[in-house]
This record gives C-alpha cells, structure tokens and sequence, in this order.
C-alpha cells in the first residue's frame, strides 16, 4: 500500500529539471493531441519500437494514458518543453518485491532530437526511481542498432548486462536486443 502512495504522490507532481525549459509531469488524457497519435504513427518516431507494428487512434492513446494514470505499477510521464509535450518516458513495471523497474522514451516531436533532452529526463526518471521510490536497479532495452539510444543510456551510467542475439527482425535483418541495467550504488 505505501508503495500506491509513493506513486500516487509522484504523479501529482510537477519535475522541473535542471534545464527549466524541461519538466515531466504525470501525463493525462485530455493532455493527447493529434500530434501525439501522429508521433505514434510515425515510421522514423517508432522505428525503434515495438509500436512500429500498430495502428494508433486518438482512443487507443487516451486509453493507454489512462490504464498508466490509474496503474499502480507505472508512472508515465510527459516530457514538456516551455509546457509543450515533446515525448514520454515511462518508468514500470515497477516490481515492488525485488524493487526493480524498467524504463522505456521517446521524444515524438522530431525539433527537439538531439538537443540533450533524452540523457536530461532519464537521469531525472532515475533519480526518482531510486531516491522517490526507494528502487535500487532501473533497466532498459534498445535494439543494437539505434546508437542514439545505447549513447544516451551509456552516458547516464547505465551498463550493458545482456545480448539477446538476433532477437529482433529490424528491416529485413536480424539485429541483437541490448538489456542495460543500473544500480542504486552505481549513482557518481
């Protein structure tokens, strides 16, 4: 039950990051716009993805907001930029027994690619993974190929743990599944 708490609590609140034109904030329905459900629908947004295979409708998304709002296993946030949503990052499932979580993002609006906000928001998802909710290992998973994600990842000190060989069909090829993995005492 503490645990619904500590996450009722973060998603009541507002994170502005040490970029303060950057701030996550627990997404809602009524916050999913047209180019949200575009972003989901869009090759070059979701090819990394396993959302690349489906079609998304302004329903589906509302409806997926909505099941991570109520969840008591996952924090979805929004990532905004001067109050304009830019992306999400979600942190769950959170496994309350073995006080583990994985982490999964994307920034949608292509503008904003490059400019440091990914390695900005999941440095901020960590520390409130393991300082908020009292978790000590956050993970991740990235196919071999998107550099971007596996540089990102590496920067905010997370580690390689596992290769799934050839795991994922990407494009006609098969290409290796990364799992990275940090620990609490792993933090600089």
């Amino acid at each position: 039950m503490a645990e619904v708490i500590k996450l009722s609590a973060i998603k009541r609140k507002v994170y502005v990051l040490s970029d303060e034109n950057v701030s996550l904030k627990a997404l809602e329905p009524q916050q999913v716009t047209h180019d949200y459900v575009s972003w989901m629908n869009d090759y070059d947004i979701t090819r990394f993805t396993e959302q690349k295979f489906l079609t998304h409708t302004m329903d589906d998304v509302k409806g997926f907001v909505l099941s991570k709002l109520n969840s008591e296993t996952d924090v979805l946030f929004g990532i905004f930029y001067n109050s304009k949503h830019i992306g999400n990052i979600k942190l769950g499932p959170i496994n309350f027994h073995h006080l583990v979580s994985d982490i999964s993002y994307f920034i949608g609006d292509k503008e904003y690619w490059g400019k440091g906000i990914a390695t900005l928001i999941i440095d901020a998802v960590v520390g409130i993974a393991f300082n908020e909710v009292g978790l000590m290992k956050v993970t991740a998973g990235s196919y071999s190929n998107n550099v971007a994600s596996s540089k990102v990842l590496e920067n905010n000190g997370f580690a390689i743990e596992g290769t799934r060989r050839k795991q994922i069909l990407f494009e006609g090829n098969r290409i290796d599944s990364l799992i990275y993995g940090k620990l609490r005492e792993d933090i600089r």
